[in-house]
């Protein structure tokens, strides 16, 4: 047995072993035959350098597809950062809603006038993204539903607040650029950092947790080998993979005439929830509905948390940025009323189970103690709001989202931090 041929098989098996362990979680945890065709015709590819030893010709074409797995395999990480759809909001859309009925009664108020840019952002006066003068304050705020606060007009969301109180201490015009989508997670969080850099951005503020804790409740049985390699290099983010997708649907748009279902163009826009209270209703009081009850104490925050927050951490400090990160806020506390306790829906969502009131306590102050000690072990800016919205309903309407006074109160405790904490961009 020669030496090469040695050389080679150990090649193999090192590249079959690594497109196994990026695709393990998908192929243990999900049924799901699509992956498992992929999976089984990439180990052809990678193998096929030994079917045809003595063809000159197919030995090419198989060492070339070889090549191509692998440097696939390498690249994933850029090609995802690249190409990774971040939903958001309808571009360019305008809705009213009016907040008449009984449920948010002291919470939300009147007609709110809700609208997003061209880029799907809310903003407090329209951007122009490709200029910047020295004379402007540019701010992004970066989040999911707590951050995007869909249900307010653009004028009462903490973001458009606190640029409306920013104003009042600076001489600088005050641009803020609010990139929140409901249901987003830190994955998302990061490839929204990542992208917004391009618009020069002053300060970004990242108000995350919820929805990455709730993922950790549902998939709380997927266990990683290696974390960080199975994270990264996920070959489902693979350019190969999404090409064995794209082929997929054609296939199926053909056989089964199924276009809308595979068109791309509209998987990333997200229609805003026109009536809040018809989506709440048969949701809340998850803790006495819901007659299954889980177990779940994490000892520590997801895989997947820590690995993109890391990455958002790394990233604030290489590029110089100013940033501000901030703990999630929530009505999982022991003094929370009785009022707002019948409101919860998120224990997690959509889901026939709900964990104690007492689980979710211990789950949502892992995930911000988590935070708060990364941040301040990296020397970045961190404000703690976790204790200062109170779990009663003058200032969140469920879980998580805030009241009109919730939002506020919020904006008022940023604006004080940043006038005591980043007087540089201030002047």
């Amino acid at each position: 047995m020669s030496k090469f041929f040695l050389i080679k098989f150990f090649t193999c098996v090192t590249i079959s072993f690594l497109t196994y362990l990026s695709l393990r979680i998908d192929l243990i945890y999900k049924n799901n035959n699509e992956i498992l065709i992929s999976f089984i015709a990439i180990q052809l590819i990678i193998w096929s350098i030994f079917l045809f030893p003595k063809k000159k010709f197919f030995k090419i074409v198989s060492y070339n597809i070889f090549f191509i797995v692998f440097l696939n395999l390498i690249l994933t990480p850029l090609f995802h950062l690249i190409t990774f759809d971040v939903p958001t909001r309808l571009l360019n859309y305008k809705i009213k809603k009016d907040y008449k009925g009984e449920f948010f009664k002291g919470m939300l108020s009147g007609t709110h006038l809700i609208s997003y840019d061209h880029k799907g952002y809310r903003t407090n006066k329209k951007i122009d993204y490709k200029n910047k003068n020295e004379n402007t304050l540019r701010i992004f705020t970066i989040g999911a539903s707590t951050t995007e606060e869909g249900e307010k007009g653009n004028n009462k969301t903490w973001s458009n607040l606190l640029g409306k109180n920013l104003e009042e201490h600076t001489d600088k015009n005050v641009e803020i650029v609010n990139t929140g989508v409901a249901g987003l997670r830190a994955e998302h969080h990061y490839i929204t950092l990542k992208r917004i850099l391009r618009y020069k951005p002053d300060l970004i503020i990242f108000l995350m947790g919820i929805n990455d804790w709730n993922e950790h409740i549902i998939n709380y049985d997927t266990k990683y080998l290696i974390p960080i390699y199975e994270i990264k290099y996920n070959f489902k983010k693979s350019i190969l993979f999404q090409s064995f997708g794209n082929i997929n649907k054609q296939i199926k748009i053909k056989i089964f005439n199924k276009k809308n279902a595979y068109d791309k163009k509209n998987t990333n826009l997200v229609v805003p929830e026109q009536d809040s209270e018809a989506y709440l209703l048969p949701q809340i009081d998850s803790l006495n509905k819901r007659k299954i009850i889980k177990k779940f104490k994490p000892t520590t925050v997801s895989n997947d948390y820590q690995y993109w927050t890391n990455l958002m951490i790394n990233e604030c400090k290489d590029g110089s940025l100013n940033c501000l990160f901030l703990d999630q806020p929530t009505a999982y506390k022991k003094n929370i009323t009785n009022k707002l306790k019948e409101r919860l829906w998120m224990t997690p969502p959509n889901q026939i189970y709900t964990l104690t009131l007492k689980d979710l306590i211990y789950t949502s102050s892992t995930y911000n103690n988590w935070l708060k000690k990364k941040i301040r072990d990296n020397k970045l800016n961190f404000c703690l709001l976790s204790d200062k919205i109170e779990p009663n309903t003058s200032f969140l309407f469920d879980d998580c989202h805030f009241t009109e006074n919730g939002s506020k109160k919020l904006s008022d405790i940023l604006t004080s931090y940043i006038n005591l904490n980043f007087k540089s961009i201030l002047n």
